[in-house]
């Protein structure tokens, strides 16, 4: 077991104080140091204690629940060293997280859920040092290891949902029918990814996604996507090409299908105001064919976007800009035109805290300001005429919890508020949904 107190030896170390904030309250500050002070002395009931005093005061450093777990665990109390752990699961630290988790489940007796453990910390562009030590334990569990740098992965997701829709929508931006009404979604994904290099790697990823309302048919959707992928993780974060073919069906009917390209560079850590913890941008471009009767659709589609990531303590903190061009054929009449070419500008908040190892909450909004290349021009029974441009707010809260390390249900309550200068496409719609959610 040399390798489990060297990893949490090392990580006890590489979480010394200097990562505080300034904010944290005095009281937690002084029980944390004391706490850091008792361990260095061999005395680690009494650092479990300062630490315990810290978090009671209020203290929600990522540093004070690293070492709290890896005094637990040092003392043999598993349960709670698991506890201190999982708070820091959604971190930037997470391959370190669940390679503890994995010792700790050794501790346990526990091997299955160890190995599981192990797999997620020896994934493909984990830091080094950490997918070595997990390679290392897995070969010690007789699992069928590579050597580092070598070794391929296969993940998989699936998602079930059932919700409530106050205005079921149709084609995108186009219609809504006005009535509400219970829907049934289903997601499933797989990635297979090969490692290329030291740093790189190649991935393949399927997904299909399925909605449909049983009170009317006519507005089920259904989505297929394929994407080939390269990445390479660097010193100071990740850069990566990703090409896609995506197929979509409404009513039953092929309505467009996209062959598109991407390329994104994410940095961790940003020279930015509040110094996020990564930051990112991504430039994608796809060419659009639209089904039989949707050929309006045809055309180009263009988007780059601009985030950030900030964790702290238990928040979670994201924000993203995106610009999005649509030149699309548009729909033309003898006597009417209708454009479906929007640009999009979009700026989205969201944030997540986790009250509990196994409880999530958080809550997001947006706001969107759409503008449609030429104006529309209707027979005046179909509605106005003018050029088209939204004004769309949406906010929405989420509960998540973990029923174990792989699966966890989510409950989502989403209200959008569409503004738009031509009446007939103003609309309010609320979405209610519960998803039961797994990884592998």
């Amino acid at each position: 077991m040399l390798v489990c107190w060297l990893a949490l030896s090392l990580s006890f170390l590489l979480v010394a104080p200097v990562g505080l904030q300034a904010a944290e309250s005095d009281a937690g500050m002084e029980q944390f140091r004391d706490g850091i002070q008792s361990f260095e002395n061999g005395n680690l009931q009494a650092a479990r204690a300062h630490f315990e005093s810290a978090v009671a005061a209020g203290l929600t450093s990522s540093s004070l629940f690293y070492n709290l777990g890896v005094t637990c665990y040092q003392l043999g109390d598993y349960p709670a060293a698991e506890t201190a752990f999982r708070t820091l699961l959604d971190g930037q630290n997470g391959a370190l997280v669940r390679y503890n988790l994995g010792l700790v489940a050794l501790g346990k007796g526990d091997q299955e859920a160890a190995r599981d453990w192990f797999e997620q910390s020896a994934a493909a562009g984990t830091p080094e040092k950490i997918r070595a030590l997990s390679l290392a334990q897995l070969k010690e569990l007789g699992g069928n290891v590579v050597p580092p740098g070598r070794q391929p992965e296969r993940r998989g997701y699936l998602a079930a949902s059932e919700g409530y829709d106050s205005n079921i929508a149709g084609l995108p931006e186009a219609t809504t029918s006005r009535e509400g009404g219970v829907f049934f979604d289903a997601l499933a994904a797989g990635t297979f990814e090969q490692p290329a290099g030291a740093r790189s790697r190649f991935a393949l990823e399927v997904a299909a996604y399925a909605r449909k309302y049983p009170s009317d048919g006519s507005y089920d959707t259904r989505v297929l996507q394929g994407r080939l992928g390269w990445s390479e993780s660097l010193n100071d974060g990740e850069r990566g090409a990703v090409v896609s073919v995506v197929q979509s069906w409404f009513d039953g009917q092929s309505l467009e299908r996209r062959y598109g390209v991407e390329g994104y560079y994410r940095w961790n850590g940003c020279v930015l105001v509040g110094s996020p913890d990564q930051c990112g941008v991504a430039l994608a471009a796809a060419t659009v064919d639209g089904g039989s009767g949707f050929e309006a659709y045809d055309g180009q589609w263009y988007r780059a976007r601009l985030h950030a990531l900030k964790y702290y303590g238990s928040w979670r903190f994201y924000g993203e800009y995106a610009l999005e061009i649509n030149d699309r054929r548009d729909q033309r009449t003898t006597d009417e035109y209708i454009s479906v070419s929007p640009n999009h500008h979009t700026v989205e908040v969201a944030a997540r805290y986790r009250w509990q190892t196994d409880l999530v909450t958080g809550a997001l909004g947006s706001i969107r300001h759409s503008r449609y290349q030429e104006p529309h021009v209707l027979v005046a029974s179909a509605g106005e005429s003018g050029r088209r441009k939204d004004n769309r707010l949406e906010v929405g809260v989420l509960a998540e919890r973990s029923l174990n390390s792989r699966w966890l249900v989510r409950g989502e309550w989403l209200i959008r508020d569409n503004r738009s200068s031509l009446a007939q496409y103003g609309y309010e719609r609320q979405t209610v949904m519960l998803t039961l959610e797994g990884a592998f």
